[in-house]
């Protein structure tokens, strides 16, 4: 359960605990970041400076540039006159989003699979044994980062840079939307598992064997789309 603090507009606020290490506005990002994408900052909730500040630890200055590095990220969203707010994302943009995937992301593997023989296939292993450490200790924002670069490789690998400009365009509602979804298995060694799997698949080459399981493996239709926007904004 999420500590809570009452900041001083008299709302109930999560309460972060104070930063330990060397205070740099990447290190507040960092620590921001984490708690946006396992849930405790809740989409579309005010941030706001003093209650951040005072919680943890740190001055307003590194603590505005902080939330600017979120705002380029797409993670946090800047209203003038109103201050700084997590982002939302749609249920309607996050099934879009899978339309595209599960008709995309086969091509981009397609593509790809010539490098996956050679060096180059490092990328794709590198975030699978990253999504094993941060399952292992429970770290939800690096299990996300790396299911991310997991995803990504395939589309850096394709060499088509306009499918990679695609994946890049929806890359923050997808980790918010997977910031939900995870939250769906009952052990995020099982976020592994699926893509230990997949990954075999892939190497078997089979392109109507990749295309059907990208489509069971793609999460985001809209029931599930309408089930993880609710779990953001109510978890």
């Amino acid at each position: 359960m999420t500590d809570l603090a009452q900041d001083d507009s008299g709302s109930v606020a999560p309460a972060l605990g104070r930063l330990t290490q060397r205070t740099t506005p990447t290190t507040v990002a960092a620590v921001l970041r984490a708690a946006i994408l396992d849930g405790k900052l809740k989409p579309g909730s005010q941030l706001r400076e003093t209650h951040l500040a005072s919680d943890l630890g740190v001055s307003r200055a590194p603590l505005r540039e902080a939330l600017g590095i979120l705002a380029d990220e797409g993670l946090v969203e800047k209203i003038p006159y109103r201050g700084a707010f997590v982002a939302e994302v749609s249920a309607d943009a996050i099934a879009e989003i899978a339309s595209l995937r599960k008709r995309l992301e086969p091509y981009a593997i397609e593509l790809a699979l010539p490098r996956l023989a050679g060096p180059t296939r490092i990328k794709v292993t590198r975030a699978l044994e990253d999504m094993e450490i941060g399952a292992h200790e429970g770290d939800a924002a690096a299990t996300i980062d790396a299911h991310m670069a997991f995803h990504r490789a395939f589309y850096e690998l394709a060499g088509h840079k306009l499918l990679l400009d695609l994946w890049c365009g929806w890359e923050t509602q997808l980790q918010l939307f997977f910031s939900a979804d995870h939250r769906s298995f009952e052990d995020l060694q099982q976020v592994v598992t699926e893509h230990r799997k997949l990954l075999e698949i892939i190497d078997r080459g089979d392109m109507a064997v990749i295309t059907a399981e990208i489509d069971r493996h793609v999460h985001g239709g809209q029931p599930q789309a309408e089930a993880a926007a609710a779990a953001l904004r109510d978890a």
